[in-house]
């Protein structure tokens, strides 16, 4: 009877953290629902909209981004469209919904881990997390793919030390469909297999139900590799873009490291060090008896992921952004909730109230840093690019549909926005053999063309061959204009 008492509060409190998250996700959602899409949700979204209409099959934007955007986002995406779905149920659904998801994924990983009390706290510190508040309400892969790594964590930790077929398939299906939103998420693979090296040593490359369950969980992966072979010739043709991108930058991309007080603010960057630094001096005494002992692989998990993340940016990539990091979540919030556990139990001992409520206070007050900073990110970035979008979707509505747009950096919105063909400009900007055939031109000052494009411009509405059809401002004395639509005449 007491279990069954202990059990339902432990439901409720778990139940109120994911109706918390869930409100404050709809409110900021309200708070920033026109906001317009930033280049990469456009590229997905061009992506999108091509595998419906094949109006820019040929267009060389479309082909480039095909070959470096993973597949799975811009067919979901497009899925939705077909269905009748807009841009607030694509965010819906692949974002704001997988972002709830998450919060119960970190509780489980967390309760697997190191227990339910380190799960509840853990998962009160993800529904405020202020970067998955932000990235949740925008049509972008990182959150969607965040719920499948967390997925794909889980069921490893469920499966690492027997194997079992269902979990460890589980864990390996979730991995490949996150790696099909990020291709980047792959190295957590790299994670998985040197964990589990250390676990079962030379046995493991032996073990049937490793090779078995891997190879059904990657099933996805396969797929995809054959339509690639198919189409392009090769396994990953992504993979030499990214290969001349890392080889371009000589130096190593050493502030990646800092992205984590940017992410996790004061005070929970003060408690994720604090945990990082205990689960590290755990393991050093424990040397020699870690295989026997689970709290002790976990914490080396832990480490071994941390680890080959950050070896992965730092010196192979040589390049990151907070977002990239997302495939730490469940340590972003358990390390810390670690250090809590430390401090509750190092003042208990002197008066039990007290130890709870210094940790109460930090768990508050790392909710509301973290709440504060989405608030004031989302407004300022609330109006980014908006007279792009306004640009092209007055194109939308008030030219023939079949217009032709051209114009710098215009290709996602013309795809996206606009839903008209486009006109490639010459790839040197040299316009001496250009000939326009475009019926609108867009000239904006938000992406800054170059200036042999505005010189181009310029010249051809001093002939008389452009003149503006329709002007937007970043000010509402309209004194700076940001995006001119021009009409050939």
């Amino acid at each position: 009877m007491k279990k069954s008492i202990f059990e339902d509060k432990i439901k409720m409190a778990l139940i109120a953290i994911l109706v918390f998250g869930t409100i404050i996700r709809f409110y900021f959602f309200n708070l920033v629902k026109n906001q317009a899409h930033w280049w990469d949700s456009l590229a997905y979204g061009s992506l999108a909209k091509n595998m419906i209409y094949h109006m820019w099959d040929n267009l060389p934007f479309i082909m480039n981004e095909s070959i470096i955007r993973p597949p799975l986002f811009p067919l979901i995406w497009s899925l939705i469209l077909r269905a009748g779905g807009s841009d607030y149920t694509v965010i819906l659904l692949t974002n704001i919904l997988p972002s709830i998801i998450s919060i119960f994924l970190v509780y489980l990983i967390g309760k697997e881990m190191y227990g339910f009390k380190v799960g509840l706290v853990a998962s009160v510190l993800a529904s405020a997390s202020w970067i998955h508040l932000f990235y949740s309400v925008r049509a972008m892969t990182d959150i969607p793919s965040l719920c499948f790594i967390l997925a794909s964590v889980y069921f490893f930790i469920k499966s690492y030390d027997s194997l079992s077929i269902k979990p460890w398939t589980f864990s390996v299906f979730f991995l490949a469909l996150a790696v099909l939103f990020r291709y980047s998420h792959a190295v957590i693979a790299f994670a998985y297999v040197a964990f589990l090296i250390f676990v079962h040593k030379g046995s493991l490359f032996k073990n049937k139900k490793f090779w078995l369950g891997g190879l059904i969980g990657a099933i996805p992966l396969v797929l995809f590799v054959i339509i690639n072979l198919i189409a392009y010739g090769s396994l990953l043709p992504a993979t030499a873009t990214y290969a001349s991108s890392a080889g371009e930058k000589g130096a190593f991309a050493w502030y990646t490291f800092g992205f984590v007080t940017h992410i996790l603010r004061f005070p929970l960057i003060f408690l994720f060090y604090g945990g990082l630094f205990l689960i590290v001096t755990k393991l050093a005494f424990s040397y020699g008896f870690i295989s026997k002992d689970k709290e002790s692989k976990m914490h080396l998990f832990n480490i071994i992921l941390f680890a080959v993340v950050f070896f992965f940016f730092v010196f192979v990539i040589k390049a990151a952004e907070d977002r990239y990091l997302f495939g730490l979540s469940s340590l972003f919030f358990i390390l810390p909730t670690l250090a809590l556990s430390y401090i509750y139990n190092f003042l208990s001992p002197y008066k039990k109230e007290v130890a709870a409520i210094v940790c109460l206070i930090l768990i508050a007050w790392s909710v509301y840093a973290n709440l504060s900073y989405a608030n004031t990110m989302m407004l300022e970035k609330k109006e980014t690019y908006r007279q792009m979008k306004d640009a092209f979707e007055w194109i939308r509505y008030n030219t023939p549909e079949d217009s032709v747009v051209t114009g710098d950096w215009a290709e996602p919105y013309t795809i996206f926005y606009a839903e008209r063909a486009f006109q490639i400009l010459p790839t040197d900007l040299n316009f001496s053999n250009f000939t326009l055939e475009a019926d609108y031109f867009v000239l904006n000052a938000v992406h800054q063309p170059t200036q042999k494009i505005h010189d181009y411009v310029n010249s051809m509405v001093e002939n008389g061959r452009l003149v503006p059809a329709k002007v937007f401002f970043f000010d509402a004395d309209q004194r700076q204009p940001a995006v001119i639509v021009y009409s050939k005449v």
